[in-house]
């Protein structure tokens, strides 16, 4: 039977073989940067609902980056919580598809201690 490590090292492995994976490290989430990404299609409907969808973009401090005469595409970044709270609140506003990366992660770097 597999511990819970070798489970972990067996996929760390399975992941750095990928070919579009550069590295692969262990991070504790106190100690990274994280965030994820989602492309959020709406159908808003009548035209007087855009303005108060742009609202809602803004409040969230997301981007519209396609329009169309049926659809509104935003894009937003955060973390999962924030993504989250977006997609379950797109509901209110015509909400069609949904694409999200998944977390991505970079350590933080920790300040040089200073010698006294």
């Amino acid at each position: 039977m597999f511990s819970d490590y070798n489970r972990f090292d067996q996929v760390m492995k399975n992941i750095d073989n990928l070919i579009d994976v550069r590295s692969v490290e262990p991070l504790e989430e106190r100690d990274a940067t994280i965030r994820e990404l989602a492309l959020v299609k709406f159908s808003p409907g009548a035209p007087a609902t855009r303005p108060e969808i742009m609202s809602f973009v803004e409040t969230f401090r997301a981007n519209i980056v396609d329009m169309s005469s049926d659809t509104l595409t935003v894009e937003i970044s955060g973390d999962s919580d924030k993504i989250n709270a977006f997609i379950d609140l797109s509901k209110n506003f015509g909400l069609k598809k949904v694409a999200r990366t998944g977390a991505v992660a970079l350590a933080r770097e920790m300040p040089a201690k200073r010698s006294q």
